[in-house]
């Protein structure tokens, strides 16, 4: 009899574990709905929509007028940077954050071959602030206050990745695809950062 007690016991412990655990996973597709929902939203708002001609793919050009402004105040001009890796986030989807650590996880080792990093959302500065203080987050972060990139690389959701190198576009990846876009990143990074270190000339 204790015996069969001990192991309802048991069972009734693994199954709240079990619903509490569903519950928080429920909560973070619910969030990361909700933010999806409201990016798609404020895309539709911005009054200069692009024309699908105008969406950007890859081996498309960036404009040369596409600069970004990090959260610390550095200017990045997009055409003229030679390889740099945009993570497209909201702070307010933990899933999307978790996606946006492991795709930095994955490739972190090339900043110090060149690679620039940087975390591009419609966040507003101060939840900005907050995600680089609070949870110590490891990349640059940039606001698209206006939406401005999400639309030009005609972005559906969050978390999205974009690859650019001397002023193309080299991959684009969504929620769908970046676990399989990931193998081809780095190999891409590899050519181009091999490349660019051999293109260098020596002191």
């Amino acid at each position: 009899m204790r015996k069969i007690k001990a192991l309802l016991a048991i069972f009734a412990f693994l199954l709240l574990v079990s619903l509490f655990w569903g519950y928080k996973n429920y909560q973070k597709f619910v969030s990361c709905q909700e933010a999806n929902e409201q990016l798609m939203k404020n895309l539709r708002e911005v009054s200069l929509t692009p024309k699908r001609s105008s969406f950007l793919e890859e081996g498309d050009a960036l404009p040369s007028s596409l600069n970004l402004i990090t959260l610390d105040g550095q200017p990045v001009s997009l055409a003229h940077t030679d390889t740099c890796l945009l993570i497209f986030i909201t702070s307010t989807c933990p899933a999307c954050l978790e996606v946006g650590l492991e795709i930095y996880s994955s490739v972190n080792e090339f900043e110090n071959q060149g690679l620039g990093l940087i975390s591009v959302s419609r966040d507003d500065h101060d939840s900005l602030v907050r995600l680089a203080t609070e949870e110590n987050w490891p990349m640059k972060l940039a606001q698209d206050r206006n939406g401005q990139l999400h639309q030009l690389f005609n972005l559906g959701g969050v978390p999205a990745m974009v690859l650019v190198h001397k002023g193309k576009v080299e991959l684009k990846a969504n929620a769908l695809s970046i676990d399989r876009q990931l193998p081809r990143l780095k190999d891409l990074l590899n050519q181009y950062l091999e490349t660019s270190k051999n293109d260098k000339t020596p002191y």
